[in-house]
C-alpha cells in the first residue's frame, strides 16, 4: 500500500474495521516468499534490538517492493506497532511538507497533531514519544523521487530521530553517496537487494489464485520468471478470461509502460529501444545499431535505470522490458524495428565472418541465433545466461566422477517436460520426453573408451560447488581418431559413406583438426533452463570455425528440427539404428570450410529475409577502407588496428589477433583517433563507414 492512507489505533482496545481487517487478512493468504525479510522484520517487532536501524530495500520497477512494506504494515498492526509510510511522489520535495505528511498519520497514533511547533521538531518529537514504549516503523517508499532531499533526511530528520526508530527506504536503485562514504552511516544502513521470486513461489502463488493445474504454473514462471508486477497481471488476465482490461499480450505492455516512467525524454526512450534489441549490449554496439554516436552521457543515463542491469559482456535490460519493449516496437513502428533488428544481424554475422578461425567465437554465434534461430531455438535461449558453471576436461583423476554422473542419470531417470516461451511470438512450447528417451543422449557413451583416445574430447560440466551436472564429448576428426570414427556405430555410417578424396581431407595429423564430430551433449535435468543453455553453448564454437561438424543425434523431434534449425542439413542415404536397435537415425552436417561458412550464414540470414552482401562488395568496400586508411596517413599496424575496429573486437581481442599489448592497441588508437580526427570508437567507424 502507498502514500499516506495508513492509520493507526493507538491500544489494543480499539479493534480494526472489519472491511479493512478482512481485506489485510486476504492478502495475507496469497503472500509468497520473502521469508527472510518478513522474519527480520519480526525481530524487530519482537523487541530483538537492531545495530542497523535503516534499512534500504531496493530493486527494479515491479518486483515487489511495495508489497514487501504493505507485509511489513499488517505484520506491524498485529503487534501493536506504529506503522507510518510515505510515498516520495505525494508530497513536495521540503522537509517541512514531509513532516507535514508525517504528522497527519501521527496525530492518529499519537493522539495529537503537533500543536504550534515547527514540522520538523513535531514529527521528530512524536516519533520519539511513541519509540519509548512501542516499536516504531517509517516506511518511505519510492525514495529514488526524493531530488535534492537526501542530505536533509539523513542529516536532518535521521540524525535526531531515536535509534530504536527503524527507517525503511525503498527504491529502485541501491543507496550510495554519503551512505556508503560515511563510516557511522554505513554501520548504520542494512541494504537489502529484494529478487524476483522463486519458481517455487510462483507455483505456490498460481496455486492460491485457483489456477491448479501444472501447465499453468509452469506458463506464469516462463512467462513472469518470477517479477512481482508480470506475476500479479498475467494471473489477473488468466482468472479474468478476457473479461478484464488485460488481453493476454496487454500485461506485457502494462509492464512496460510502468518501467518507462523512469525515463523521461524521447532521446532515452530511444535508446531503450535500440538495446531491447539486443541481449546483452555496451557503447560502441548500440552505436552501431543505431548508427549514430551516442555520448558517454547518454549511456551512462540508459545504465542508471532500473531495469538495466551490469554483466560481464556489457549491460542488459530487465529480460521482461526487452520483450515488451521489442513487443511495443515491433508492432508500433514495424520498419524500424525490422532496421533495428537487421543492424543486429549484420552485427554478429560479420563478427563471426571476420573472427572465425583466429578466437571463439562461440558468444556471437549464440547472440546470432536469438535473431536466425527457429521458434524451438528461441525459446532455449530465452532465459537468462548464468555463469555459473565450469568445463573441465576428462583426465583419469575425474574419471569417476563421470561414471558416477552416468549412473545418476540412469538412476534418476524419469519423464519430464520442458516447457519454454517464444520470445517473438509470446507462445509456450511444450515437449515432453519419457525416461526411455531421456536416456538417449548417454546411450552407448563408454568415458574409458574416450579417454583413451588421448584427444580430451570429453568435458564435464561442473557447478561452483563441484558438482557434475553434465557432460560433453565432441571428438576432433584426426589421423589419431578417424579409425575410432568410422568403427564407432554412431560415427561410421557417414565416416565410410565419404569418397576417398574427403575422406583424405579428413586425415590431418593428431595435433589439428580437421573438424568434430558430436558424441553426445548431455546435462542433468532437461528442464532446467540454464544448464540447457550451457549445454548447447558448447557447439557454438564449432559451427563457425570453418571445418567439419557432423552428429548423428537422438531419432527424436527436438534434436531433429534444433539441429535443422542451426542450419545442419540431414545427409541423404545415411542412417543407423544405434539408439534403440530399431529406429532409423539420420546424420547431420554442417560444413563451413573455406567459403562454405559465408554460403552459410547467407542462408540462415535469408531464412529471416536478410539479403547478405555479394562477396564482390564486401571485397570492394574492404579495398576503398583501405584506400580511406592510407589519405589519413595511417600506418599499415594502424589500418590492422581499425580494421579489427570493424569487426567489433575489443582491445583485448585486437591485442590477442595482432600478437601485441594491449597498451600498444590504446596506443595505435589514439594515434588513430589524432590522424582521423574522431574521439571513439563510434567515430571512428562512422568516419571509415561513411
Amino acid at each position: 500500500m502507498k502514500g499516506d492512507v495508513v492509520r493507526f489505533e493507538r491500544g489494543k482496545g480499539k479493534s480494526r474495521p472489519p472491511a479493512a481487517s478482512s481485506i489485510d487478512d486476504r492478502e495475507d493468504q496469497f503472500l509468497v516468499g520473502r521469508e527472510r525479510e518478513r522474519a527480520l522484520f519480526e525481530r524487530f517487532l519482537a523487541g530483538e534490538p537492531v545495530s542497523k536501524p535503516v534499512w534500504n530495500l531496493y530493486g527494479t520497477g515491479g518486483v515487489g517492493k511495495s508489497t514487501l512494506l504493505d507485509a511489513f504494515r499488517r505484520q506491524a498492526r498485529r503487534r501493536d506497532a506504529v506503522y507510518v509510510q510515505l510515498d516520495s511522489r505525494e508530497f513536495r520535495r521540503t522537509g517541512d511538507d514531509f513532516c507535514r505528511k508525517l504528522l497527519l498519520q501521527l496525530s492518529f497514533a499519537d493522539g495529537s497533531g503537533g500543536g504550534n511547533e515547527e514540522p520538523l521538531a513535531a514529527a521528530l518529537g512524536g516519533l520519539n514519544r511513541l519509540a519509548q514504549d512501542r516499536q516504531v516503523v517509517v516506511a518511505l517508499d519510492t525514495i529514488e523521487e526524493m531530488t535534492g532531499m537526501d542530505d536533509w533526511l539523513r542529516e536532518q530528520f535521521l540524525r535526531r530521530l531515536d535509534p530504536r526508530i527503524l527507517v525503511l527506504l525503498a527504491g529502485r536503485h541501491p543507496l550510495k553517496g554519503q551512505w556508503l562514504l560515511s563510516p557511522a552511516w554505513r554501520e548504520r544502513t542494512l541494504w537489502l537487494a529484494i529478487e524476483q521470486l522463486t519458481r517455487t513461489d510462483v507455483l505456490d502463488y498460481a496455486r492460491k489464485c485457483g489456477l491448479t493445474e501444472e501447465a499453468q504454473g509452469e506458463r506464469l514462471w516462463e512467462r513472469t520468471r518470477g517479477h512481482g508486477l508480470s506475476l500479479s497481471l498475467a494471473v489477473s488476465t488468466a482468472l479474468l478470461e478476457g473479461s478484464g482490461p488485460l488481453h493476454d499480450a496487454g500485461w506485457s505492455s502494462e509492464l512496460a509502460s510502468s518501467w518507462l516512467k523512469e525515463v523521461p525524454d524521447e532521446e532515452l526512450r530511444q535508446l531503450v529501444e535500440a538495446a531491447s534489441m539486443l541481449r546483452q549490449f555496451n557503447q560502441e554496439l548500440l552505436a552501431y545499431v543505431m548508427e549514430q554516436d551516442i555520448s558517454a552521457g547518454n549511456f551512462g543515463r540508459l545504465t542508471s535505470l532500473s531495469f538495466v542491469r551490469k554483466i560481464e559482456q556489457g549491460w542488459r535490460l530487465h529480460d521482461l522490458m526487452r520483450e515488451s519493449t521489442r513487443s511495443q516496437l515491433r508492432e508500433r513502428a514495424p520498419v524500424k524495428f525490422g532496421k533495428l533488428m537487421e543492424r543486429c544481424v549484420r552485427y554478429y554475422a560479420s563478427t563471426i565472418k571476420g573472427a572465425s578461425g583466429k578466437r571463439d567465437v562461440a558468444p556471437e554465434v549464440g547472440e546470432l541465433f536469438c535473431y536466425i534461430g527457429d521458434a524451438l531455438i528461441r525459446a532455449h535461449l530465452n532465459a537468462t545466461w548464468k555463469n555459473e558453471f565450469s568445463w573441465e576436461s576428462l583426465s583419469a583423476s575425474n574419471l569417476g566422477e563421470g561414471l558416477q554422473y552416468l549412473q545418476q542419470r540412469r538412476n534418476e531417470a524419469r519423464t519430464v517436460t520442458r516447457r519454454g516461451i517464444d520470445p517473438v511470438t509470446g507462445s509456450l512450447l511444450e515437449l515432453t520426453l519419457s525416461g526411455e528417451e531421456t536416456l538417449y543422449t548417454i546411450e552407448g557413451v563408454d568415458l574409458e573408451e574416450l579417454l583413451g583416445l588421448g584427444q580430451q574430447s570429453v568435458m564435464l560440466m561442473k557447478t561452483q560447488g563441484g558438482k557434475v551436472h553434465g557432460l560433453s564429448a565432441i571428438i576432433p576428426i584426426n589421423r589419431g581418431t578417424l579409425a575410432y570414427l568410422e568403427q564407432n556405430p554412431f560415427s561410421g555410417p557417414y565416416i565410410r559413406s565419404l569418397s576417398a578424396a574427403e575422406r583424405k581431407e579428413l586425415d590431418v595429423s593428431e595435433s589439428e583438426q580437421a573438424g568434430w564430430f558430436i558424441r553426445s551433449i548431455d546435462i542433468l535435468d532437461w528442464t532446467d533452463s540454464a544448464l540447457l543453455q550451457e549445454g548447447g553453448a558448447q557447439m557454438y564454437n564449432y559451427m563457425c570455425s570453418g571445418k567439419l561438424f557432423f552428429a548423428s543425434p537422438p531419432p527424436l523431434p527436438m534434436f531433429h528440427d534444433s539441429h535443422l534449425g542451426l542450419g545442419f542439413e540431414a545427409v541423404p542415404d545415411v542412417f543407423h539404428c544405434s539408439y534403440d536397435g530399431k529406429t532409423p537415425t539420420p546424420t547431420f552436417v554442417l560444413d563451413t570450410r573455406g567459403e562454405k561458412l559465408d554460403a552459410y550464414l547467407a542462408a540462415m540470414l535469408r531464412r529471416i529475409g536478410i539479403q547478405p552482401e555479394p562477396a564482390e562488395t564486401r571485397i570492394s568496400e574492404r579495398a576503398e577502407r583501405e584506400d580511406t586508411l592510407l589519405e589519413f596517413g595511417l600506418t599499415e599496424r594502424e589500418r590492422e588496428v581499425v580494421q579489427c575496429v570493424l569487426e567489433g573486437c575489443s582491445n583485448l581481442e585486437i591485442a590477442a589477433r595482432l600478437f601485441i599489448s594491449e597498451i600498444t592497441v590504446k596506443k595505435h588508437l589514439s594515434s588513430v583517433y589524432a590522424k582521423m580526427q574522431v574521439k571513439n570508437r563510434s567515430q571512428l567507424i562512422k568516419a571509415v563507414l561513411q
